[in-house]
């Protein structure tokens, strides 16, 4: 039996993971995002005065591969296309909660693709990010 999801078990609808995979906004990932993104603006510093820290939006885009994981494709997929969207600002001690659900589901010139909605969360609620990712699905094992 395999430990990964069969395209034909894929339904539209379903919810993955169960619970949102969970992700804390720390200091050093801001630090380490800047640096890999060799974003130099200041926008991102340690604020002087004694303020919260702003944090670049596109974190809460990094941490969906926990998310994309939690799916269990079979190996081989394709990452085929990703659009996503910023509705809030993010800051440093933000708990980020994300989901997916499968939106549909079709095949196309012989490949299986899966399309999947996205949404990320603050700990208050507030819709930070949401998401389309379209995967061309990896061969059943």
């Amino acid at each position: 039996m395999s430990a990964y999801v069969r395209y034909d078990d894929v339904d539209i609808g379903w919810t993955f993971p169960a619970e949102p995979a969970e992700f804390v906004v720390t200091d050093a990932v801001v630090d380490k995002f800047c640096t890999a993104t060799d974003d130099r603006s200041g926008l991102y510093d340690v604020p002087r005065d004694g303020g919260v820290r702003r944090a670049p939006p596109m974190i809460a885009a990094v941490y969906l591969i926990d998310v994309l994981k939690a799916r269990g494709g079979p190996p081989g997929g394709v990452h085929a296309k990703q659009r996503l969207a910023f509705h809030h600002a993010l800051h440093v001690g933000d708990l980020l909660r994300t989901q997916a659900c499968v939106t549909d589901k079709y095949v196309k010139k012989e490949r299986r693709y899966v399309v999947a909605e996205t949404e990320t969360r603050n700990q208050r609620g507030e819709v930070v990010a949401t998401g389309v990712i379209t995967s061309i699905w990896g061969p059943d094992q």
